[in-house]
């Protein structure tokens, strides 16, 4: 396989990861803004995952900030930015891919960019609208899962779905603990710790798993290290660590650190407790697990993308 189509495989997958993430995120902070209204919470999610800080936009006006989100074709980290992105690189690949996953992204791209589609965002309440949209990231997920001979192509896609989860989870964390900062009493604490797990789609499992009210503890614990979460820091370092495994064993690549980078990560979150995180503070914690997923992402970049074939 030529590192050109693997990288195209590796970003299709990152691309509709993060677009999944984003859609999640405008959702929960909507829901959370029709009862908590606050500009510094959309500004917050605009700054980080937009990389703009000088938008000329209104933060009180949910609907307009919504739609800058999505539709805006000026900034790069738009949500239709980033389907044209994933469509892109499934289009140069699709003698690697099934056909169903062309023809999912292919009509998500479609849809998203016909002007009818936008129309009916001005009609529809937004929750109904961002449901939709999420819909056709789970007819991917779907069809990928079914239909996707599990060879190299897999092996990539799933290393840029993982990768890009972990630094959702990590960038999740990282905002909300700011967020926090500004937070002076237990009821908006307990506000905002759900809005994190809404966000990731954790708040149904916690429930389930803990049975409490929001403690924040338990909240840590369960996106850091639980390994039965399907989007906890934890669980996607392992997925990680099996996919760059088999990668190994398909292609046998020229000696790299590979292994040894996630193995180091994944073992380091095998015996990470929620004790020894609030010792280190989530923060520095957070901090160490960038740290060693740039080294990670740069060892694949030179192994993988950087050579002309696999």
């Amino acid at each position: 396989m030529l590192s050109r189509v693997a990288n195209n495989l590796f970003w299709m997958d990152r691309y509709m990861e993060r677009s999944y993430g984003l859609l999640n995120l405008i959702k929960a902070n909507y829901n959370a803004s029709l009862d908590s209204a606050t500009s510094s919470s959309w500004k917050g999610i605009v700054n980080s995952y937009l990389g703009s800080n000088e938008v000329n936009i209104n933060y009180d006006e949910s609907i307009s900030i919504i739609d800058f989100i999505i539709f805006d074709t000026n900034n790069n980290n738009t949500l239709i930015n980033m389907i044209t992105n994933a469509r892109e690189n499934a289009r140069s690949v699709q003698e690697h891919i099934s056909r169903e996953i062309w023809l999912s992204i292919n009509k998500y791209f479609l849809d998203i960019s016909n002007d009818n589609f936008y129309k009916s965002f001005r009609k529809k309440d937004p929750i109904e609208f961002i449901n939709e949209l999420i819909q056709y990231h789970h007819i991917y997920y779907s069809v990928a899962d079914v239909t996707q001979e599990r060879g190299n192509g897999y092996c990539f896609m799933n290393l840029g779905k993982y990768l890009e989860r972990i630094l959702q989870s990590i960038d999740f964390l990282n905002v909300k603990v700011n967020s926090l900062k500004k937070v002076d009493n237990d009821l908006m604490e307990s506000y905002f710790w759900k809005n994190l797990l809404v966000s990731i789609g954790g708040y149904q499992l916690y429930v389930k798993t803990y049975k409490s009210i929001f403690n924040v503890d338990n909240i840590i614990e369960m996106i850091s290290i639980n390994e039965f979460f399907p989007r906890s820091i934890k669980f996607s370092v392992n997925k990680l660590n099996t996919h760059i495994y088999r990668l190994e064993k398909f292609n046998k690549p020229e000696s790299n650190n590979l292994n040894f980078l996630t193995g180091k990560l994944k073992n380091d979150l095998k015996y990470t407790n929620i004790e020894s995180i609030n010792k280190k503070g989530i923060k520095k914690f957070v901090d160490e697990i960038q740290l060693q997923l740039n080294e990670i992402s740069n060892e694949i970049n030179r192994v993988y993308f950087y050579q002309n074939n696999l």
